[in-house]
């Protein structure tokens, strides 16, 4: 009896003697690593993993994940390369094999986090400057070179460090960007800030500050060199466009209001500035408009040229304005069940009935190209200028453990026709690419969408080569066609889209 309660208590203890045993062999000798400190390192790779897997709009296994981040440790020490070979990933110094490590399953996120933190360690002793690099240098190299996979919006931003150097006025530039190989990639442009008054765009990637190379700057000189006392200058080198090229830009702090406006008193119009969707924009709007009410305007002129966005759900709220209650105004979706939405128009006191012209161009882009888009379907607004950015994915921010932020692309969103401006954008009804005042009579009026909504991709690049995107700030052709076509009833609802929800 005596027996069978002992093999019986074994039996018991076996599903967690299992459980202990899950990790692979060489896990406890990572563990064992006094320089880094791998536990909390691997909470936060394998957190990554997990929301990057379930959530991202992309579909991403957890091998695609580890082996990216694996192949990115070749950015801070280029001896080092990794190999997938059948079942087996292969870490090379010099083009020796260093280790071989058993490919877990594609799903395992607790298994390829791990092997990631394994290549680290096992290279770390034959590379001095893995050796230098801390955990959240690797972090940033890492996870950021899984997002790269995914779209280049998508980015890894960690915690504040408490090496910054304190500053009296601090300013920076306004933009967001993650470490890709040798280079910064700017993943957003921030509204308002020091970038978006220059030709910078997601996507340019630098490779210097101040002539110091990317490279050799861990993540804290990096953010020291870009900061810095607002009215100061900082000298970037960077590919933009396929070319090496430089840019100096003067630091500035972003301004307060989002909405700035001015009132003609002669024609009547009212000229909106909308340079962001912030959290303040609704409430800045609505004061505005408020304004235009009080004085009786004749019509509005809102200027989103660019606008890159923000917040999508300021931009609902402010579409949500000018438009009679219940109609749908926007649906997201994506892999997650968190994802899949819908929102319609409410009722209101005072919904503003004006003509309306929305200016756009190639810098307008996400939530400005939502608020332009609703407002062209439900002919409520004529669009003049270029053809908008064409950015309709939507980024979650999650948390990691120990203060990192993931922005994670993760839906996107659909305008009520159904058309998502992902890749085309916004058409104009007016279109002012290269045209000058000298062809004022003369611009192109588009009133039917279903090419541009529903057409072929060869179908769309003929209208994009027709009509090509271009950054056109305070581009007095656009204006001037705004107040003429206002001013003209007739000529207004002759260039409003014509029934755009329906493109059949």
């Amino acid at each position: 009896m005596r027996r069978f309660l002992l093999i019986s208590a074994l039996f018991a203890l076996f599903p967690f003697l299992t459980q202990a045993q899950e990790f692979p062999v060489w896990w406890q000798p990572v563990l064992e690593n006094t320089q880094w400190p791998i536990p909390r390192m691997f909470d936060t790779v394998q957190a990554a993993c997990k929301i990057i897997t379930e959530k991202s709009l992309k579909p991403v296994s957890a091998n695609d994940f580890a082996f990216a981040a694996v192949k990115s440790l070749s950015t801070i020490d280029r001896k080092i390369t990794a190999r997938l070979d059948g079942k087996r990933v292969l870490i090379l110094i010099d083009g020796k094999i260093l280790k071989s490590f058993s490919a877990p399953e594609n799903d395992d996120c607790p298994n390829w986090s791990r092997l990631a933190l394994a290549a680290a360690v096992e290279v770390r002793p034959y590379s001095l400057k893995t050796r230098e690099a801390d955990e959240e240098e690797l972090f940033n190299i890492m996870i950021n070179a899984a997002l790269g996979t995914i779209d280049s919006y998508s980015h890894y931003t960690g915690a504040d460090p408490a090496e910054l150097k304190p500053l009296e006025k601090p300013a920076g530039l306004g933009i967001s960007y993650r470490r890709i190989g040798r280079y910064l990639e700017i993943t957003e442009i921030v509204p308002d800030g020091a970038a978006s008054k220059t030709d910078l765009a997601v996507g340019d990637r630098i490779s210097a500050i101040n002539g110091q190379i990317i490279t050799t700057l861990s993540r804290v000189q990096i953010l020291n060199l870009l900061r810095g006392e607002a009215g100061t200058n900082v000298s970037l080198t960077l590919r933009k466009d396929g070319k090496e090229q430089t840019r100096t830009i003067v630091r500035i702090q972003a301004s307060a209001s989002p909405v700035t406006y001015f009132f003609d008193e002669e024609s009547g119009l009212m000229t909106i500035k909308i340079s962001a969707f912030t959290e303040k924009t609704v409430s800045s709007l609505t004061a505005t408009l408020k304004i235009a009410r009080l004085k009786k305007a004749a019509g509005l002129i809102i200027d989103l040229r660019g606008n890159t966005g923000g917040l999508l759900k300021e931009a609902v709220l402010a579409a949500d304005m000018f438009l009679p209650e219940d109609l749908l105004i926007i649906k997201t979706d994506g892999r997650h069940q968190s994802t899949h939405h819908q929102y319609t128009s409410t009722a209101k006191k005072h919904r503003p009935v004006y003509p309306i012209a929305i200016l756009i161009d190639g810098q307008t882009a996400s939530s400005a190209e939502f608020f332009t888009g609703v407002l062209q379907e439900y002919r409520h607004a004529v669009v003049i200028g270029t053809p908008s950015y064409g950015k309709s994915v939507i980024q979650a921010n999650e948390t990691l453990p120990f203060g990192g932020e993931l922005y994670l692309t993760w839906a996107q969103y659909y305008l009520p026709s159904g058309y998502t401006p992902q890749g085309y954008g916004i058409y104009p009804n007016l279109c002012t690419s290269g045209k000058t005042m000298a062809d004022m009579d003369k611009l192109p009026v588009r009133t039917n969408m279903a090419t541009w909504r529903k057409g072929t991709e060869e179908e769309k690049r003929k209208e994009m080569r027709l009509c090509p995107r271009q950054s056109r700030k305070n581009n007095s052709l656009d204006e001037e066609a705004a107040r003429l076509i206002l001013l003209n009833r007739e000529r207004y609802e002759r260039a409003l889209t014509y029934f755009s929800l329906d493109l059949t």
